[in-house]
């Protein structure tokens, strides 16, 4: 039987449901869409949105530069980025891809018009379906999707959605990143206000309780005021103890459900059997010792969030039921058949790696994309040092007298150098040891750290006392030969690191992420020692000729973002605001040797 044959009249409710259900979606992704303040961060929530709208299982978006070359700007899969990566797309397939608007890269007609820009798309991003983002100028960009979870094809209604979808991207880059027309001399971009957290704590009084001031926690800041103005369902990825649930509390204080509840249901600590009465709540006599009726989560968090901790410690059959509650907003508790409607927003949080525990059948591939719309990394405690001093003098009590405590510069050097595996929840606790320790005299001193230390890890070194003099750069060194041997596949070295840690080997890294920083921090090393030479920088981070390629485009991306940053430092700090401590100086003398 045809699609038309079954479809319902175009006037009929439940079309008419379906349309309000697009326009809602249209909405709330125009409104993430306001918070991008650059083009990789428009990239990222669009390919985010789009995979979460379709259920895709990868996405990418390329944007053209002013050189008319189509630059990677995100991409999200299991398929290995290439850093710095351009598509080649020449004069026809751009009019090819302008004419469609929204085509299937399967077909013959992509094969013929994309030719190897088509191969390209398939093999490292996945790709089956495309979208010009078009502007008034012409090809500003393209939108790419893999297959769908649910093997289902792309139909109609799918591609009109996309191309509304794209059209968004197109308004948002166009408002962020005019270009200029053919002929035209650019005109030199506007210095912007340099933001940092004191503006936003003053504009947003719930993130008061981040504490910090790198760079690291103003970017997650900024994620999760722009995530707040949405109503999608959000994830919230991160180590124990970096500070979660502080993060959940702040996207609800700052969303419009701010005046509604805020519900935290721990999955990890709540035990298998009443889990799902503790979610859905329970009618009288529904299981053995079921006295009364019993409202559930989703029913006390009726308008406003509900915040799930340890998503992953979740029992498979329960999370059938949460992905049928994200589709419907409708529920029925324990041992009950009428459904309850319940407006409640999600927000997830994990310190595991859902995509691992996908790949392992211990996590609904399903669900893992309907909360992975809008996803927030939380940093560790180690990739921001800087955060340290201030977090300290946050968790010491103020003495009776009123005055704050004073701690030792020999102190705070050796809290810097602690790896700090429990991050801030373990800075916390020994902030309060010290406090005890060191009693009415009001500073604490390095004697004080060695004393708490020895007392919490009895037999154990200090991890400052055989600290070399330049901890990041040795670790930079060790995450280059951990890089080399899986031939710069970050995602393959990540996965034997943790494949090492869980063994009981040492492995002072194992997030991509993270091994993706301290890997910029070395090539900007070699930059410096190469006095600019790219080339030469290359040859030393790649130390084999075989993976000069690879490492000569991760080389060619930082040069570009360095240059892009124009001597702004404001701007540099935005491109490198994650970068381990240690590399600032060399990323101010490559600014100086290549802009």
């Amino acid at each position: 039987m045809s699609r038309e044959a079954t479809d319902p009249p175009a006037d009929s409710p439940a079309e008419l449901q379906r349309s309000l259900a697009e326009l809602g979606n249209l909405y709330e992704v125009a409104r993430s869409l306001l918070g991008a303040r650059d083009p990789e961060r428009v990239a990222s929530r669009m390919v985010l949105a789009c995979m979460g709208t379709f259920g895709a299982v990868s996405g990418a978006m390329f944007i053209a530069d002013d050189r008319g070359r189509f630059r990677l700007a995100y991409a999200y899969g299991p398929h290995e980025a290439a850093a710095g990566e351009t598509l080649p797309l020449d004069a026809p397939a751009r009019e090819w891809i302008l004419r469609e608007g929204v085509f299937a890269l399967a077909g013959p007609a992509a094969t013929r018009s994309l030719g190897a820009a088509r191969e390209r798309l398939a093999e490292r991003h996945g790709a089956a379906m495309g979208a010009a983002v078009a502007d008034p100028h012409g090809l500003a960009g393209l939108l790419v999707l893999g297959p769908r979870l649910i093997p289902h094809p792309y139909d109609a209604d799918d591609r009109a959605m996309l191309d509304a979808l794209a059209g968004l991207a197109a308004l948002a880059l166009d408002v962020r990143a005019p270009r200029a027309r053919a002929g035209t001399p650019r005109a030199q971009p506007a210095r912007r206000t340099p933001r940092s957290l004191r503006a936003l704590r003053e504009h947003h009084p719930a993130l008061e309780p981040m504490v910090g001031e790198s760079a690291a926690l103003l970017e997650t800041c900024e994620d999760l005021i722009a995530v707040a103005r949405t109503r999608f369902p959000v994830l919230l990825s991160g180590e124990s103890g970096v500070g979660k649930e502080l993060a959940a509390q702040a996207i609800h204080a700052m969303s419009d459900r701010a005046t509604g509840p805020f519900e935290l249901v721990d999955c990890g600590s709540i035990p298998r059997e009443l889990i799902e009465s503790e979610l859905f709540g329970h009618v009288r006599g529904a299981f053995t010792g079921a006295h009364r009726d019993r409202r559930g989560a989703f029913e006390i968090a009726h308008r406003g969030t509900l915040f799930l901790d340890e998503i992953g410690e979740m029992p498979l059959q329960l999370q059938t039921r949460l992905l049928r509650f994200i589709q419907e907003g409708r529920f029925r508790r324990v041992g009950d058949e009428r459904p309850i409607e319940s407006d409640v927003r999600i927000v997830a949080a994990t310190n595991r790696d859902l995509r691992a525990e996908v790949a392992a059948r211990r996590f609904r591939e399903d669900l893992f994309y309907r909360l992975n719309v809008f996803a927030v990394r939380l940093p560790p405690l180690r990739e921001r040092p800087d955060d340290i001093e201030p977090l300290v003098r946050h968790f010491l009590p103020r003495l009776d007298r009123g005055a704050e405590w004073a701690i030792d510069d020999e102190a705070l050097a050796a809290l810097r150098t602690h790896r700090w595996p429990g991050n801030v929840r373990e800075l916390a606790n020994i902030c309060a040891t010290l406090a005890v320790r060191a009693g009415d005299a009001g500073r604490v001193t390095r004697e004080d750290l060695e004393h708490v230390w020895h007392r919490q890890h009895p037999g154990e070194t200090a991890p400052w006392r055989d600290a070399p003099t330049a901890p990041r750069g040795r670790l930079g060194e060790w995450v280059i030969e951990r890089a080399r041997e899986s031939r710069f596949n970050l995602i393959e070295v990540s996965r034997l690191l943790r494949r090492r840690k869980r063994a009981g080997q040492p492995a002072p890294l194992t997030e991509r992420s993270a091994i993706s920083y301290y890997v910029t921090g070395e090539i900007l090393s070699a930059l410096v020692a190469a006095e600019g030479d790219a080339d030469a920088a290359a040859r030393a981070i790649a130390g084999d000729e075989e993976l000069l390629p690879r490492v000569a485009a991760r080389v060619a991306k930082v040069i570009e973002a360095v240059r892009a940053a124009d001597g702004d430092r404001s701007a540099m700090r935005r491109r490198f605001g994650k970068l381990p401590a240690g590399y600032e100086g060399a990323l101010e003398r490559v600014a100086k040797l290549i802009v």
